[in-house]
C-alpha cells in the first residue's frame, strides 16, 4: 500500500486562514501547537453525527436508526481527546490537573445551565412522580453517572424515552468517565508500541464482549463503558497512527464510509441489535477519521453549513432533547410535522444562545483574558451548587404533588402496585419469563399441563399473551389456560431479529412450537404485539400449526395510548374528565387489523381493540388504573377487557366445535 505526506491539492477559501500546514501533518511530527491544532473536517462530522440524532428524535422519517449519531461522537472524541494528549506528551507540557480543568470548562458549564432550566421548566410541565424521577436523573448526570442510573432504571415496563427530559445525558456520561483512566494510562504506557497495543487490545476486547452479549444484557451493553470502549478506542487508533493513505484510497474510504453511515441510519433499526450498529459505526467512524483531510472530506464537511453546525454541536446536543420531551408533555405526546418542524427552530436557537453566551465565554484557549474566562471555574462550581440544591429539593419532595389534584396523584402512585399485582397474576417469572431470566426458570408442570377435566387453551406470545392470560383466566375460570409468554417475545415461528433477542425467548420459542403444541389443547391462542412486519411470519405459524391440527385464534392488535396512561392522567386538570379525554387520544389499530384480516381470511382474529373501547376507552376505574403504561393491562383492566370478550365472542362453543 502506498502512503504519502502530501497535503490535499486543494483547501476551501473560507479555512485557508485556519488550516496550518502542521495541522495537516501526522500527528507525531508535527510541530508546536495548542493540543494538535484545529481539524476542521472533525466540525464537519460532529454536524453529521448531531443531525441525524435530532432527525431520529424529531421521529422525521427516514432515520429510524439516527441514535448511531451518538456511536459516531465516541468514536470523534476518542480520536480527539487521544490526539490531544499525544500531542502534549510530545511536546512534554501535558498535565493531568490541566486536562481535567480544560474538560470542566469545556463540558459543564452548559451542561449546568441546561440541567438547571430543565428543572425549572419541569416544574410547570412534568407530573409529581416524572419531577422527582428527573431530579434524580439529573444529580446522576452532574455527577457523571447518568447511564449508570438509566441502566439501573432500564426494563421492559421502564417509562418510555419520550417522559424522560435528561435521558441523553447517558452519553456524556460514558466520555466522562472514559476521561477518568485513558488520560492516566496513556501516561503510564510511555512508548508508542505499548499505547497502541493496549488501544487495539482494549478495542478488541470491547466489540467481542458487546457483541458476544448482546441478547443477554441489552441494557448493560447500550449504557455501560466497557462495551463502548471499542468505539473510543477506534478514534484513539487513528489518533496514534503516523501515517497516512494516498489521496485516492481516503477519497475512498471517505465517499464510503460516508454513505455506509447515512445507510445504516436509515435501514438498520429493527433489523440488527444496536450492538450490531455500534460496532458498524466504529469502522464506519474509523474510516472517516481516516480520510479526515482527504480532498473529498474538505468538499463534504467542511463547507460552512457543516462548520457553522459543528461549532455548535455540543450545545445542540444538550438542549435539544428536553425541549422535545417537555414540549410533548404539553401535547399529549403526539407530534405532527409542523410541530416537528417547530422543535427543530426551537432546539437551533437554543443551541445558538447556549453556545454564545455559555460555552464560547467559558471556554478556555490559552490565557484567561476576559473576565468570563476567569469566573469560569469558580462561577460553574457555584452553577453547580446551586444545581444540586434544586435537584435534591424537588428529588426529596417528590415533585412537589401538591400541583395537583390528590385524586389523580393516588391514582399515579399506585402504578408501582399495579405492576406487582399484574406479576403475580401472569406468574412473572415462572410462566412468562424476561430478559432477566433463563430458560430453566420456565416451570412447564406448572405451566403448560393438560387438565382432561375441562377445556384446555394454550396461550403463547409475549407480554400482550401474559395479558390474555390474566384476561381469560379471570373470566373463564371453568376452563384450563396453560402459558407460555415472555416479554418482547412474539407468537410466531422463527423469532426475527426486530424482537426476542436473547436467549431465554429463544429457547422458549423452540420449546413452545415443539413440544407444547403438541399437547392436546383444545386451541391455541396466538397474541403478541403485531405490525406489518410481522404478518407473514404470523400466517407461516398459523398455516404451522393447523398443519398439526391446532385451532387457532389470534388476538389482534391492541388499542395504543400515545403515551404512559398515568401520565397522561397526570397532566388533566380534572379527576373527572380523564376518562374523555384520553379516550379522544388512543389509536384504535384498526387499519393493521384490516391488513392482517386480508393476509388470513380464513383465521379468526379478535379486534381486542373494540373490546377495550365500548366505545369509550376508559383508562381508571373509580381510584384504580386500567393500564399502567401504553398498552398493558393492571388486573382490574384486564377483568373488565374480559367481561368484554365474553360478550362479543363465546369461547366455550369456539371450543366445543
Amino acid at each position: 500500500m502506498q502512503v504519502s505526506l502530501s497535503l490535499p491539492e486543494k483547501v476551501p477559501p473560507h479555512l485557508s486562514a485556519t488550516i496550518s500546514r502542521r495541522t495537516l501533518l501526522p500527528d507525531a511530527i508535527s510541530g508546536p501547537a495548542t493540543h494538535g491544532g484545529f481539524i476542521p473536517s472533525i466540525e464537519g462530522l460532529r454536524a453529521l453525527a448531531v443531525l441525524v440524532v435530532l432527525l431520529f428524535h424529531l421521529d422525521i422519517p427516514g432515520f429510524s436508526a439516527g441514535y448511531l449519531g451518538v456511536d459516531l461522537f465516541f468514536v470523534i472524541s476518542g480520536f480527539i481527546i487521544t490526539r490531544n494528549i499525544l500531542f502534549d506528551l510530545h511536546g512534554d507540557r501535558f498535565s493531568l490537573k490541566g486536562f481535567y480543568v480544560r474538560r470542566f470548562r469545556r463540558l459543564f458549564p452548559a451542561l449546568l445551565v441546561t440541567v438547571l432550566l430543565t428543572l425549572l421548566v419541569a416544574v410547570l410541565v412534568l407530573p409529581p412522580m416524572e419531577l422527582a424521577k428527573t431530579a434524580r436523573s439529573s444529580i446522576f448526570a452532574l455527577f457523571s453517572l447518568a447511564n449508570i442510573n438509566f441502566w439501573w432504571e432500564s426494563g421492559y415496563f421502564d417509562a418510555v424515552a419520550s417522559s424522560k427530559p435528561l435521558l441523553h445525558m447517558w452519553s456524556l456520561s460514558v466520555e466522562e468517565q472514559f476521561y477518568l483512566f485513558w488520560p492516566v494510562l496513556l501516561l503510564i504506557l510511555a512508548t508508542s508500541r505499548r499505547r497502541l497495543m493496549i488501544t487495539c487490545v482494549f478495542l478488541v476486547l470491547s466489540l467481542s464482549a458487546s457483541l458476544v452479549l448482546r441478547n443477554d444484557m441489552p441494557s448493560g451493553i447500550f449504557y455501560l463503558l466497557p462495551f463502548r470502549v471499542h468505539q473510543l478506542m477506534a478514534g484513539a487508533l487513528v489518533a496514534m497512527l503516523t501515517l497516512r493513505l494516498t489521496a485516492t484510497s481516503i477519497n475512498v474510504s471517505t465517499l464510503l464510509a460516508s454513505i455506509g453511515f447515512i445507510l445504516v441510519t436509515v435501514f438498520m433499526a429493527g433489523r440488527f441489535s444496536p450492538a450490531v450498529g455500534a460496532g458498524v459505526v466504529t469502522a464506519l467512524g474509523f474510516l472517516l477519521l481516516l480520510g479526515r483531510e482527504s480532498s473529498l472530506a474538505q468538499v463534504l464537511y467542511t463547507n460552512r453549513p457543516m462548520q457553522w453546525i459543528g461549532a455548535r454541536s455540543y450545545a445542540l446536543y444538550l438542549v435539544h432533547w428536553p425541549i422535545i420531551v417537555l414540549f410533548k408533555y404539553g401535547t399529549d405526546f403526539e407530534l405532527d410535522m409542523p410541530a416537528r418542524l417547530l422543535l427543530l427552530v426551537l432546539s437551533t436557537g437554543a443551541a445558538i444562545l447556549l453556545h454564545e453566551l455559555v460555552e464560547k465565554p467559558f471556554r478556555k484557549k490559552g490565557e484567561d483574558t476576559t473576565r468570563a474566562q476567569k469566573m469560569a471555574v469558580p462561577a460553574t462550581a457555584s452553577l453547580l451548587l446551586v444545581t444540586v440544591l434544586v435537584a435534591g429539593t424537588l428529588w426529596q419532595f417528590d415533585g412537589l404533588p401538591s400541583r395537583i389534584d390528590v385524586r389523580i396523584q393516588k391514582i399515579v402512585e399506585s402504578v408501582d402496585a399495579e405492576e406487582n399485582l399484574r406479576k403475580g397474576v401472569i406468574r412473572f417469572g415462572r410462566c412468562n419469563l424476561h430478559k432477566m431470566h433463563q430458560f430453566s426458570d420456565y416451570d412447564a408442570e406448572t405451566c403448560a399441563t393438560i387438565d382432561p377435566q375441562r377445556k384446555n387453551v394454550l396461550i403463547l406470545g409475549d407480554s400482550m399473551a401474559a395479558d390474555t392470560y390474566m384476561m381469560l383466566s379471570q373470566t373463564y375460570p371453568d376452563i384450563h389456560f396453560s402459558q407460555a409468554t415472555a416479554g418482547a417475545c412474539p407468537a410466531i415461528l422463527h423469532i426475527t431479529h426486530d424482537a426476542g433477542q436473547y436467549s431465554a425467548c429463544q429457547a422458549l420459542n423452540r420449546y413452545r412450537f415443539s413440544e407444547l403444541v403438541g399437547l392436546n389443547a383444545d386451541l391455541v391462542v396466538l397474541a403478541s404485539i403485531w405490525n406489518d412486519k410481522r404478518i407473514p411470519h404470523l400466517k407461516e405459524t398459523v398455516d404451522y400449526l393447523q398443519s398439526r391440527g391446532k385451532k387457532v385464534l389470534v388476538i389482534g392488535p391492541r388499542a395504543v395510548f400515545p403515551g404512559s396512561v398515568p401520565l397522561l392522567a397526570s397532566r388533566q386538570s380534572s379527576f373527572d374528565t380523564i376518562n374523555a379525554r384520553l379516550s379522544d387520544l388512543v389509536d384504535m389499530k384498526a387499519a393493521l387489523l384490516g391488513r392482517m384480516r386480508e393476509a388470513m381470511p380464513n383465521v379468526q382474529i379478535v379486534d381486542i381493540a373494540a373490546m377495550q373501547c365500548t366505545p369509550h376507552c376508559d383508562v381508571i376505574e373509580g381510584d384504580r388504573l386500567l393500564y399502567f403504561d401504553t398498552q398493558h393491562f393492571t388486573p382490574l383492566g384486564a377483568k373488565r377487557v374480559g367481561e368484554q370478550f365474553r360478550q362479543m365472542l363465546d369461547l366455550p362453543t369456539l371450543l366445543s366445535r
